[in-house]
């Protein structure tokens, strides 16, 4: 141990170059393997917990890829019960519905019912027993709820929960438009023009009443801005742009509301179905872009098919907590609280990060499908403008962000053709996130030259 050590702070007596010094006040966990043969070349405090931040969803891309396989896909279903002149939309979890979604279901629905003489009304219920109630996860602090990293988490999405704003003062006034349309949601607008843009938000709904999203501050003249945020009750929200595709096809719609939709299928008989991309096509995404919602949804989607509805965060976690327990039996037990390792509860050692590695590149039946879903150095995803002094696809791995956290874990293809399994976890001062960054990438491009 104390070799290797050593081996870490000065490298290889051969080797052209050296490591980059680790500034002091960091603390780091780490772990290289040669991918081949298995052996550990490099190690310190591997089996001591960190927070994994995003390389947490390493973790949930396998227990999906296990449990669900690659190709698994959502149905996000309609039922009509004619007796009662009913529609029920039955939720599945599934993240990323779109407008095209919705406008196709209307459509195949209209032409499924029967004629409505006399103009009745259907009313329409949204069934949300698929997941449990809870729309965020332990250790997500409420004032990060109105930021675009972190949606809420729910049965029935409107594409991940986000709304698009896009704020304008080309022509001398402030314009605010948004998408999706959304039938419930304001945006409510108190900027002013001035020399500075800072603009401030808030979201209000959360817990009861309808959703509201108050932007105040200032804008330059002739700017256009992009703005994504989070809103309260999506499932309520896509039910009634439901219903407006729905009357536009001719099916008029009395009320919208919770419920639960018969289980009977002489019932409730289905006449329209939204499926969702490939489960390794929502992977991709998920881990490319590090898109935390997606991985709640899929993380408790998992535990519904698995254990049974409802599909819970908990129940997730503590499959997610077996799973580390068997590909890494000599670290310490981890914490698990969410999928996406936003919550700052979550700790994981790098013998886990490695060992998830392992499985996954690995694996006969999905391993390239595992890592495809990765991003690539200097060409996409969250490492799109990192380690660009190294050929494209030299390190394909996934990247973890905090405040005061900073982790990579992947393969790495080096220079001499060898392939290691590389995991860097670093607890650093708050507000140094992108020196560790820098500090990590010379890391690996020194293993990169060495190796």
């Amino acid at each position: 141990m104390i070799f290797l050590m050593l081996l870490l702070l000065i490298g290889p007596a051969d080797a052209g170059r050296t490591p980059p010094q680790l500034p002091s006040g960091w603390r780091i966990g780490m772990v290289v393997l040669d991918a081949v043969s298995g052996d550990t070349v490099l190690s310190r405090s591997p089996n001591e917990l960190f927070r994994p931040a995003s390389t947490m969803k390493i973790a949930t891309t396998i227990l999906a890829l296990r449990q669900l396989g690659p190709g698994y896909v959502y149905h996000t279903c309609l039922l009509a019960d004619t007796s009662s002149r009913t529609l029920y939309l039955r939720g599945s979890g599934a993240p990323l519905l779109s407008t095209e979604d919705v406008s196709r279901a209307a459509i195949e629905t209209a032409c499924a019912l029967p004629g409505t003489p006399g103009g009745e009304d259907w009313d329409l219920v949204y069934d949300l027993t698929w997941f449990d109630e809870a729309t965020h996860c332990p250790g997500w602090d409420i004032l990060d709820w109105g930021r675009a990293y972190c949606p809420p988490i729910t049965a029935i999405c409107v594409g991940d929960n986000l709304v698009e704003i896009v704020v304008s003062t080309v022509d001398g006034l402030v314009e605010v438009m948004t998408y999706p349309p959304l039938p419930g949601l304001t945006v409510s607008s108190l900027l002013r023009i001035s020399g500075e843009t800072r603009i401030v938000s808030s979201v209000e709904g959360w817990e009861n009443g309808p959703p509201v999203i108050t932007l105040e501050g200032t804008v330059k003249q002739g700017e256009v801005l992009t703005l994504y945020r989070p809103f309260p009750g999506p499932p309520r929200e896509l039910s009634l742009w439901l219903e407006s595709e729905l009357e536009a096809a001719g099916v008029p719609i009395g009320t919208v509301r919770e419920g639960t939709a018969p289980t009977d299928t002489l019932i409730a008989v289905s006449v329209a179905t939204m499926y969702s991309q490939p489960l390794q096509s929502l992977l991709t995404s998920m881990n490319k872009w590090s898109r935390n919602q997606l991985a709640e949804q899929v993380l408790r989607t998992v535990a519904a098919e698995t254990l049974g509805l409802p599909g819970s965060t908990e129940s997730g976690c503590d499959m997610m907590g077996l799973l580390l327990d068997s590909i890494a039996p000599g670290a310490d037990r981890p914490i698990v609280a969410d999928g996406s390792g936003l919550s700052r509860l979550n700790r994981m050692s790098p013998a886990h990060l490695v060992a998830l590695l392992q499985a996954g590149c690995s694996s006969l039946e999905w391993g390239p499908e595992f890592l495809a879903s990765l991003p690539v150095n200097g060409r996409d995803g969250t490492l799109r403008t990192r380690m660009e002094d190294l050929p494209d696809g030299a390190f394909r791995g996934k990247t973890g962000t905090l405040n005061d956290t900073c982790t990579i874990a992947g393969l790495l293809r080096t220079a001499s053709g060898g392939s290691l399994y590389v995991a860097i976890m670093l607890e650093i001062p708050s507000g140094q996130v992108y020196r560790a960054r820098d500090w990590q990438d010379s890391y690996l491009e020194y293993l990169y030259e060495t190796y």
